[in-house]
């Protein structure tokens, strides 16, 4: 066993309420020595408050100026941050949990200086100026890959659903084994996140943490857990058809911050204090990142342009929220009331259905204690399948999604991370690009070859 320091790239909520534990635990079963923090000067006085009570307290903190829009002097930065906070002698793991457009820089200099590295999902947001361009994703991903295959080191991604309890181990689990024994392929998936994010019109324009007037939306923030999801499962077509050139083929509509004012419910808003249309907004209509997509594809064989799966993917913020406040309180993570809803349902052909629904359930008035309940139903022709019956239906209580960030966390602070390595996120970050070059002509179909 090696022992590493740890340094946290953006000590944000999430770092404080869900990881501490885990960087606590890796600490006293000896495989970390010490944590540490890199941030903004700007949130100087945020992090400090957050640090009260933490436990461990960090070895070390330092603060940088951001300054993203100027490529070289990022590149400075990045590299005297990590150089300065280094324990000598001991290796190095770096968490990247900035935001967003910011994870670019710091991966590139651990996939150059050979630091094992852990990054937030999605894996990259391309900027040009301030501006998030995603023809830049599968080249800037590529590029990025065949870097750290020269390195010594590894690097994963953070997402939901490499170790989820309910994704992988009985979904994907479950249609792997019946795929293989009947030699079926998928012929039809359709997945829903409603991801139920109140923000209001001002806010899309004043936030930072999300900061829509970048370009990027909710294909950018949570809708990436879904995608890499759907990407698991659409994968497992490569099974029956190793060899076969496969096409995944996407078109999609999308609706806007600037779109709200006509979709949300007027007397609702003016509940909220936010009953004024923002003329910001209202100038640049495009300019800031969707809030809602919705999706049609088809996979289908390349050479022949036979379809083999017809599905579709649709990521909406503008869903049942449990806000009720009028400004984003202080202390609390889910300042916009999120309450997350998954439907989900993977069909193979004439033999065998799985549907599955994860849903959110407040526990009370506390807007981040939220669990989760799955059910799960399937449908199968059990004359053939014997092994099945016609209809199951299963219901898992007690649920929290954080719990498979964990896992991947403690599996990685103690470097057996395998499930989610970044070459592994290549596809997934190729169906996101896809996905946004689309919303720019709605309707406009847009092709991946080598799915």
């Amino acid at each position: 066993m090696s022992i590493h320091q740890l340094v946290v790239i953006g000590f944000d909520a999430i770092v404080r309420n869900k990881y501490m534990p885990c960087i606590k635990a890796a600490i006293a079963d000896g495989y970390l020595d010490s944590w540490s923090i890199v941030d903004l000067e700007s949130e100087r006085e945020v992090i400090e408050a957050r640090l009260v009570g933490a436990d461990p307290q960090p070895r070390m903190k330092l603060f940088v100026q951001a300054d993203r829009g100027n490529p070289t002097r990022t590149r400075e930065t990045t590299r005297s941050a990590l150089g300065c906070i280094r324990v000598p002698g001991l290796p190095m793991k770096a968490y990247i949990a900035t935001e967003v457009g910011s994870h670019e820089q710091y991966l590139r200099q651990c996939v150059e200086d050979g630091i094992d590295s852990l990054v937030e999902k999605p894996v990259l947001a391309p900027m040009i100026g301030d501006r998030f361009d995603p023809t830049l994703i599968s080249t800037t991903m590529a590029e990025l890959i065949a870097t750290a295959q020269r390195r010594k080191a590894h690097h994963s991604v953070m997402t939901l659903s490499r170790y989820h309890s309910i994704y992988n181990d009985r979904v994907i689990t479950s249609l792997r084994e019946r795929m293989l024994r009947w030699k079926s392929p998928l012929t039809s998936f359709h997945l829903r996140a409603a991801g139920g994010v109140w923000n209001l019109e001002h806010e899309f324009v004043t936030r930072d943490d999300h900061p829509y007037r970048n370009g990027y939306g909710m294909l950018m923030h949570g809708s990436y857990h879904y995608i890499d999801l759907a990407v698991q499962v659409l994968s497992l077509n490569k099974l029956l058809f190793p060899t076969r050139p496969l096409r995944l083929q996407v078109c999609s509509f999308g609706a806007y911050p600037a779109d709200q004012w006509q979709r949300v419910s007027h007397p609702a808003t003016e509940m909220l204090g936010g009953d004024s249309r923002c003329a910001v907004l209202a100038r640049e209509p495009r300019r800031y990142g969707e809030t809602d997509i919705t999706s049609t594809f088809r996979l289908v064989d390349a050479e022949t342009d036979t379809t083999i799966t017809l599905g579709t993917l649709s990521f909406e913020q503008t869903t049942p929220s449990i806000r009720h406040w009028t400004t984003f309180p202080d202390g609390v993570y889910n300042k916009n009331g999120r309450t997350s809803s998954v439907d989900l349902e993977a069909q193979l052909s004439t033999l065998y259905s799985m549907h599955v629904t994860c849903y959110d359930v407040p526990r009370g008035p506390d807007a981040d204690k939220i669990g989760a309940v799955a059910e799960i139903l399937t449908r199968a022709n059990a004359s053939l399948l014997t092994d099945d019956e016609y209809v199951s239906r299963e219901t898992h209580d007690g649920l929290f999604h954080s719990d498979s960030n964990r896992a991947l966390m403690q599996n990685w602070l103690r470097g057996t991370e395998t499930r989610s390595r970044l070459n592994e996120h290549f596809l997934p970050m190729r169906v996101t690009e896809a996905l946004a070059l689309s919303l720019r002509i709605p309707g406009q179909t847009v092709e991946i070859d080598g799915f």
